[in-house]
């Protein structure tokens, strides 16, 4: 493992060809502000694995006090290997980054996977500390490509969602980050790289129905947001049908899903997701990359493996091992390695940790260091893991004189007239604008003084009637469903 400063040295190296040609006006790495947060607010419907309608609903988090017109997007995926947790379970990560001057979205997606239709020997100490164990045993390997694939579509489906509210929450649409933990990470990683149709896994075709799981039913405890719930599944519950595409069916609104960045701790990507023709990180696949792991983990393997696959073994207290299932795994370890070795990779952070690795001879206290210690699956140090990944992410979103390449420049059509100015801040339009239009005004500071919006004629418009500027240099900005632009000014 590197030691954190040459990781970011590292970090900084790759990533300083994304650093603004124009001063970084207005960052996001240190917390300013106060936040708030509107809860549960509904960003869809789908079907989850057993035939059910959902809503599918996100916490808004949003600071406090900050005057800023555009703001980048945060979205937090949650873990819980895809059966359980919640959107409440990245709170901490949504308000360190609200207090920066993110817009945070905390989202809850479709869990659930189907069960092995047997299990040998269920009756081990695990059941007798009320953990019903047959719930952890998958009916294939397929099931959990599904389960990452429906929880991609949903997590795209909430960006676009966002997207098309970037007036309303006053943020950027083309400057999103998004990341989780664990399961999380793998979603997140699946929305930000999985985007070309051929990259569909085979598993998420149609496939043979499921087996009813264990006899009569498994009455398995699974969450849907944070409720809990009993299932027993027959019938058309247990059907699999194609998964549709890789942007799913919500929100198709004009916008897209693409993100700047991509967050994983403790994560990874399918073992198909780096392999054939449906390899993932091929392509145009640019976002900047940040990973957190532990080398000795023992849910998600650091490098290459099956999910439990160690604990599953030797720490099941008398069940049959669980995870022979399960799908094959490349995490941070191996992502980092196979990035680093493409031509122009892209920008990269790693924060590795070593811990001990499983010794098997001694598995009985190995089995009880692993207790101890969570399973080396969790995060060292939340509040500087969120400072680490701030600075990282802040060349990518931070607001700087320059327009962004992905919105048609608007300057030409629009000039300050006249410049310099004095009472009045006025513009001339060369053609008008078609749809209502988004303007603010900023000292060199990043410091919004003025903002509104307004639907511009052809012709001489008057923006500031009076004002009390001291005499200086400003930035006029302007977006519109047209482009955007900015505009030097001097208030004489």
């Amino acid at each position: 493992m590197k030691p954190l400063l040459a990781t970011l040295i590292s970090a900084f190296l790759l990533g300083h060809h994304l650093l603004p040609a124009q001063p970084c006006l207005r960052s996001y790495t240190e917390k300013k502000y106060a936040w708030r947060v509107e809860k549960d607010l509904v960003y869809g419907k789908a079907i989850n694995y057993v035939g059910d309608s959902i809503e599918l609903k996100l916490d808004l988090y949003k600071p406090v006090g900050d005057s800023n017109p555009a703001r980048p997007i945060f979205v937090c995926v949650h873990g819980g290997f895809m059966l359980t947790g919640c959107k409440e379970g990245m709170a901490w990560l949504a308000e360190e980054m609200a207090a920066r001057g993110y817009v945070v979205a905390s989202v809850n997606y479709r869990k659930g996977w189907h069960k092995a239709s047997y299990v040998l020997n269920p009756n081990c100490l695990l059941t007798g500390l009320g953990m019903d164990v047959k719930c952890l045993y998958a009916a294939d390997s397929a099931e959990h490509y599904r389960a990452i694939y429906r929880g991609m579509q949903d997590v795209k489906g909430a960006i676009r969602w966002l997207k098309a509210r970037a007036l309303q929450d006053s943020t950027d649409h083309k400057k999103v980050i998004v990341g989780g933990e664990s399961a999380g990470g793998f979603i997140s990683m699946a929305v930000a790289f999985l985007d070309r149709p051929e990259e569909k896994p085979a598993s998420c075709y149609a496939l043979p129905a499921a087996p009813k799981p264990y006899g009569s039913g498994v009455n398995c405890f699974e969450g849907d947001g944070c409720r809990l719930f009993n299932l027993t599944l027959t019938g058309p519950a247990l059907l699999r049908p194609d998964l549709g595409s890789i942007e799913g069916h919500l929100n198709l609104n004009g916008h897209n899903a693409n993100v700047v960045g991509v967050f994983s701790f403790y994560g990874g990507v399918p073992y198909e997701a780096h392999v054939n023709s449906r390899d993932w990180l091929r392509g145009p696949d640019t976002p900047a990359i940040y990973l957190f792991h532990q080398t000795c983990d023992g849910t998600v393997p650091f490098v290459y493996g099956q999910p439990f696959d160690v604990i599953s073994v030797y720490c099941n207290a008398g069940c049959d091992p669980w995870h022979y299932p399960y799908m094959r795994i490349f995490g941070s370890g191996a992502i980092a390695n196979a990035l680093e070795a493409i031509p122009n990779p892209p920008p990269l952070m790693k924060e590795f940790f070593d811990c001990p690795p499983f010794n098997p001879n001694l598995a009985l206290f190995e089995c009880l260091r692993y207790a101890d210690n969570g399973g080396y699956h969790r995060i060292i140090d939340q509040p500087k893991r969120a400072r680490n990944m701030a600075n990282f992410f802040n060349p990518l979103v931070c607001n700087t004189t320059a327009v962004s390449a992905q919105a048609p420049d608007l300057s030409a059509r629009l000039r300050i007239q006249p410049n310099p100015f004095d009472q009045q801040l006025a513009v001339w339009v060369d053609a008008p604008f078609s749809s209502e239009a988004q303007l603010w005004l900023s000292d060199v500071s990043g410091q919004v003084l003025w903002s509104a919006r307004r639907f511009l004629s052809a012709g001489h418009q008057v923006l500031l009637e009076q004002n009390d500027l001291p005499s200086g240099v400003y930035f006029l900005y302007l977006r519109s469903s047209e482009g955007a632009g900015v505009w030097k000014t001097v208030r004489k």
